[in-house]
């Protein structure tokens, strides 16, 4: 009994931290140059705007600033939970071995009766 739930609950662990791997395979920034180079093209594009002022060019300016500033945050923190899920998918993967490997009690088995033949 206390295999059954050794095994479902290392099974369990294993199937939450895959599901965050993947729920978190969105957030991460992989193509970060060609994130910073758009983010560059759009600066530009705000600077030769002549129906805006100085003053709302720099608030465009910041916003985009901020919101990749973010974008970064957010894809460090994806990958830092991606990290550490793959190292307890790794643990549980040992941890089930061992499990499996173990041996199992059996029974009314007394090791005192020997039967001779």
């Amino acid at each position: 009994m206390k295999k059954i739930i050794a095994l479902s609950l290392s099974i369990s662990t294993i199937i939450i931290s895959g599901w965050l791997i993947l729920k978190n395979i969105d957030h991460l920034d992989i193509a970060s140059n060609k994130i910073d180079s758009y983010i560059i093209w759009e600066k530009k594009k705000i600077d030769e705007r002549i129906d805006i002022d100085f003053c709302e060019k720099q608030l465009l300016k910041n916003n985009l600033d901020c919101r990749r500033k973010n974008d970064r945050i957010e894809s460090e923190i994806a990958f830092q939970t991606q990290f550490f899920a793959l190292i307890i998918i790794i643990i549980q993967l040992i941890l089930l071995v061992f499990i499996l490997m173990s041996p199992t009690k059996l029974k009314n088995h007394n090791p005192s009766i020997q039967i001779d033949e």
